[in-house]
């Protein structure tokens, strides 16, 4: 078993680096977490002799700098120890694209990217990078079908996330505020500009209560990127309802033409009225991610990758 030390943003006990950081625990290796904002490079050059990785999460905040990390990469990887960055969301056609091949991420030895996109493998390979196609997933600890709370989550149709996204992706807001004009009180956006957000357990209770959970990915439709949601959602037992998307997996997904909302009304209106249908997908696809596309999986393929299981 392996010691890995972490580098990212364990404070908040829903982050995923502790959702990574359990499932790595779970095949029994160590890991040392590292706030990435309180750790510094002399420290990380001290922990070296005890690990067998390095692991490094990106926080997109300018605050959450390490000084001379790329160094510290670099003094790893003279003494042969691995290190890894692993990132979870879309780089390319947003404002924090200007940071590939610039920010520490982008010097790990091994890099693991979410998005697997045309335009970002074109990226991925101009830049020279020896990277892999890692898909976002679910903590294993959450994947359970919760018992529903219809009084304290009454919607039918719901959409968890923000609504104010990223500004390059103006069709989240149109979105949100679409589900409002056309499904009144049977929608709820549940966000930290909408209800209010939902964590934990609370989490897999509100999918439960819910008829229907909106998805949505940043350039929705790009093939083989998904947001952690497409199995988030499935895992804590909710019905998704998603954009189409070639190069994932679409058990127990509902999926619609994006970005075309008539189409996405006829999912919609079909799965309120077909439950015996919705509730067969839903089983399907809470028990697919339970079983191969929880986080549990994805630390094992970085293990088998990096040490050539």
């Amino acid at each position: 078993m392996k010691t890995i030390a972490f580098i990212g943003n364990f404070i908040p006990p829903y982050s995923t680096e502790n959702e990574r950081k359990y499932a790595f625990e779970q095949l029994g290796h160590k890991v040392i977490p590292l706030q990435e904002n309180q750790v510094t490079d002399n420290q990380l050059i001290k922990l070296m002799p005890e690990v067998d990785m390095l692991v490094y999460s990106h926080t997109h905040d300018p605050s959450y700098v390490i000084k001379n990390l790329r160094g510290v990469f670099d003094l790893y990887r003279e003494n042969e120890v691995p290190t890894i960055s692993v990132h979870l969301d879309r780089w390319l056609w947003l404002a924090r694209q200007k940071d590939m091949g610039n920010e520490a991420t982008w010097f790990t030895e091994h890099i693991f990217m979410a998005d697997c996109s045309p335009e970002a493998i074109e990226e991925y390979d101009r830049l020279k990078l020896n990277w892999y196609y890692l898909k976002p997933g679910v903590a294993e600890n959450f994947c359970y079908l919760a018992k529903p709370n219809h009084e304290k989550y009454p919607h039918k149709i719901i959409f968890t996330g923000s609504k104010g996204y990223h500004p390059e992706y103006p069709f989240r807001a149109e979105l949100v505020d679409w589900l409002h004009e056309t499904y009144g009180d049977l929608f709820g956006h549940y966000g930290n500009d909408g209800i209010g957000v939902v964590r934990m357990e609370d989490l897999n209770t509100l999918y439960a209560s819910s008829d229907i959970v909106i998805g949505d990915s940043c350039f929705g439709g790009r093939p083989n990127y998904v947001s952690d949601r497409y199995y988030e959602v499935r895992g804590r037992g909710g019905f998704l309802v998603h954009p189409g998307v070639d190069g994932v997996d679409n058990k127990g997904v509902a999926t619609y033409q994006h970005p075309k909302l008539d189409d996405l009304k006829r999912v919609i209106d079909y799965y309120l009225e077909h439950t015996s249908e919705r509730e067969k997908m839903r089983v399907k696809g809470y028990s697919w991610v339970k079983s191969f596309e929880n986080y549990t999986v994805r630390a094992k393929q970085i293990i088998d990758t990096v040490f050539n299981v």
